[in-house]
């Protein structure tokens, strides 16, 4: 297809009205199962219904057996179940970054430039160097990426769609005569995808810290402290980048935990990936631009605590990891940075946290959790 008729479909159905890796132990937190969580109806569209059942679809990968929800499981966050760093395709080959967590997500602004801690900055867009501009082309590149779903074409998963168990609920929702172009399937079909997405189901705000904000409970002592350091500017400065207030230029007003900037932080490059090149995060969005080379997006921090492992090359396992990171970067040797050059040296490297201070800021972090149960 070419390029000009796919941007066309793409923003015609933007607006459719769609009707541990090691040894580590994680705890599901959503519903009992996932087989449970499949077979939830509740609240959803016939159009997110058709994306939900497209989304756990593990017969649209190239060979069959990999599905959107084999690399963002609802029992793990939306994040790989198999929280190792660099999820495994249909080809079971590693990518090249960490599979993130996709809940939430939605709620990101379409790439753009927004005024973040007084400069122009691009912001949103999808995936971890924005190179998704739409929702809607966040979920349509794994389809045809050789890491992931690994299909030759857009046409290809057309094709396949057809022969889909929830094919005739598609057609219910666009009409038959939509589907008249046997390759344009996949492009209509991903609108449902985007509105299972979107749905509460994906996004629900169930966590301790949603509850707290409607005024139904109690942080404890610690959580409450945890909390005041990470909204702390001048200390752990966590709130700077993961905003404790909506963001204005998100699609929410709820809180999601990110301004949706781009940074370099100064990660260390992953062992297994010493003697790959730089990864340039943004800069390969935005053509290579040598003052972008090395930033990524800042992920929301919803459901941090079950999401491991952590950052764009997964190289932290634990909370604990991440904050000593954060806290120590610039007085370890342990943490030498893979692209110094547009390192960000103001809010993190030498914030001269108290062990227990790290540690009241995980008991909030742990808050965010969704599934939570009023007791």
């Amino acid at each position: 297809m070419k390029k000009s008729a796919f941007l066309i479909v793409l923003f015609a159905l933007t607006f459719v009205n769609c009707k541990r890796e090691k040894n580590a132990r994680f705890e599901p937190f959503y519903y009992a199962s996932e087989v449970e969580f499949i077979n939830n109806k509740d609240g959803l569209s016939d159009s997110a219904l058709a994306g939900k059942l497209m989304f756990f679809d593990k017969n649209l990968s190239e060979p069959a057996g990999t599905s959107c929800a084999t690399c963002h499981a609802p029992m793990s966050g939306f994040s790989d179940p198999r929280h190792i760093s660099f999820s495994t395709g249909s080809r079971n080959e590693p990518g090249l970054r960490n599979a993130p967590s996709i809940s939430y997500m939605s709620f990101a602004p379409n790439r753009k430039e927004e005024l973040v801690r007084g400069v122009m900055e691009e912001v949103g867009g999808f995936f971890w160097d924005g190179r998704a501009e739409f929702l809607n082309e966040q979920a349509l590149f794994p389809l045809i990426n050789e890491h992931e779903m690994n299909n030759a074409s857009f046409a290809g998963v057309s094709e396949k769609l057809k022969h889909a168990s929830y094919y005739p609920a598609l057609e219910k929702v666009f009409g038959k005569e939509a589907f008249l172009k046997t390759d344009l399937i996949v492009f209509y079909a991903v609108g449902c995808l985007q509105a299972f997405q979107r749905s509460h189901q994906v996004n629900p705000f169930t966590s301790k810290f949603d509850f707290y904000r409607k005024g139904k409970l109690k942080l404890s002592a610690q959580e409450m402290r945890g909390m005041q350091m990470f909204s702390d500017t001048t200390r752990a400065k966590c709130s700077v980048c993961h905003s404790i207030q909506p963001t204005p230029y998100a699609s929410t007003d709820k809180i999601i935990f990110t301004d949706y900037s781009y940074e370099n932080i100064g990660l260390p490059k992953h062992p297994v990936q010493l003697n790959l090149p730089i990864d340039s995060g943004l800069a390969k969005t935005e053509v290579s631009n040598p003052k972008e080379i090395g930033r990524f997006k800042t992920p929301t921090l919803r459901n941090v605590a079950v999401t491991a492992p952590y950052m764009h090359n997964g190289i932290f396992h634990t909370l604990e990891e991440v904050l000593e990171f954060y806290n120590e970067r610039d007085i370890h040797k342990k943490f030498v940075p893979e692209y110094p050059a547009t390192m960000n040296r103001t809010e993190v490297g030498n914030l001269k946290l108290k062990p227990e201070e790290l540690k009241d800021i995980i008991a909030f972090l742990q808050t965010l959790t969704d599934g939570y149960k009023i007791k």
